[in-house]
């Protein structure tokens, strides 16, 4: 993270020391539900309670005071749970000592383990209340205030009511697509990619143009998308077309049609961010011998093309890359990334990251690499 010393991070939570505004960086993350700061720490849960009212009863006290809790594992994990299980017990008991203390008090709860974006932006909890969060590791307890969330109307309104939408030959979603274009400036080898303004990105399998779409908002000057079809990229143009609309100021792009492997440019490119080919739609009766053929297909596809795109690359570009993982019940099927970009002198730096949603059966892994 830009200007971020990380502390510790887990699947849910990650504390970090951040100089800068939280509501710009807010802006900026994909998949950040909520940000906020560190308000203390301890080492008893049996302190929480007078910790909590300490802070509550600091809350002015002019309006109907609105709070909630949520707690996060962040390595603490059966620590958390017993947490999780006296979290309503907590907030009751919080709410009696406010009206005990004369303060109209309403708790705020979810169905769900944490309160959510959507929940902590209805109830105003950011600006006429207070949501903490409890992230637990093994041996402290770290007390944080949110004090931003995700704008998920907008993330919604850039996802689902942009002109071309084509579902049904998959999409890349827009959180996913500006984590990765996040996580190809800031690769611990290109320190200096942080200037955007020089440097070129390329999705060789643009489709909608959901990459360079998250990548114009960063800021990137240099976008060049390439599709196989004509009728894809003209999708693609709409929705670019359709963002400058939105007040988005829209950089110089090309859209170029052509398959992957033989495309080529007038100059190399200092990044890649895509989602190739992610395999034949899935209905889920799939045979293991079906889905081991079609991954078996997907690392021939991916070869062919990846070696022709390094080619593409400058000396230590950065390639991000969201890759297939076919599922049948418990077992799992990635391709083999890894020695497929490896015999093309590209080296991981990071991944995979598993990005996933329950029930479906193609997960993503998120790769980084960078050209020797």
């Amino acid at each position: 993270m830009i200007g971020a010393n990380l502390s510790f991070e887990s699947k849910e939570t990650a504390l970090f020391e951040f100089g800068d505004d939280l509501n710009e960086l807010q802006k900026t993350l994909g998949g950040a539900s909520k940000l906020g700061e560190i308000l203390e720490a301890t080492s008893d849960s049996k302190d929480l309670e007078s910790i909590l009212l300490k802070h509550l009863l600091n809350q002015p006290d002019d309006k109907k005071l609105r709070f909630g809790i949520s707690v996060y594992d962040a390595g603490g994990t059966s620590f958390s749970k017993n947490l999780r299980r006296e979290n309503q017990k907590l907030g009751l008991a919080l709410k009696k000592k406010l009206k005990e203390k004369g303060r109209s008090v309403r708790l705020v709860t979810s169905t769900e383990p944490t309160l959510s974006s959507v929940v902590v932006a209805k109830n105003k909890l950011t600006t006429n209340g207070i949501e903490f969060c409890l992230l637990v590791t093994e041996t402290e307890i770290y007390i944080g205030q949110t004090k931003t969330y995700q704008d998920f109307e907008n993330w919604s309104h850039r996802d689902y009511d942009r002109p071309r939408r084509n579902a049904k030959n998959g999409m890349l979603p827009p959180k996913l697509a500006r984590m990765m274009v996040n996580l190809s400036s800031l690769a611990k080898a290109q320190p200096q990619r942080l200037n955007l303004e020089g440097l070129g990105l390329l999705d060789p399998f643009c489709g909608s143009g959901t990459v360079l779409m998250e990548a114009a908002m960063l800021g990137y000057k240099n976008l060049i998308g390439s599709d196989i079809s004509k009728m894809i990229l003209e999708d693609a143009k709409a929705n670019l077309d359709w963002l400058t609309d939105q007040g988005i100021e829209m950089p110089d792009y090309q859209l170029i049609e052509m398959k992957a492997e033989k495309l080529k440019l007038e100059n190399p490119v200092d990044i890649i961010v895509t989602e190739p080919f992610l395999g034949t739609p899935r209905e889920g009766k799939e045979s293991q011998i079906t889905v081991e053929r079609q991954v078996k297909d997907l690392e021939m596809l991916y070869n062919i093309c990846f070696s022709n795109l390094a080619k593409l690359m400058k000396p230590g570009a950065i390639l991000v890359l969201a890759a297939p993982v076919h599922k049948i019940k418990e077992e799992e099927y990635p391709l083999a990334i890894e020695n497929i970009l490896g015999r093309i002198s590209l080296l991981r730096l990071m991944g995979p990251i598993r990005y996933e949603r329950e029930g479906q059966f193609v997960g993503r892994d998120i790769w980084v690499f960078t050209k020797n």
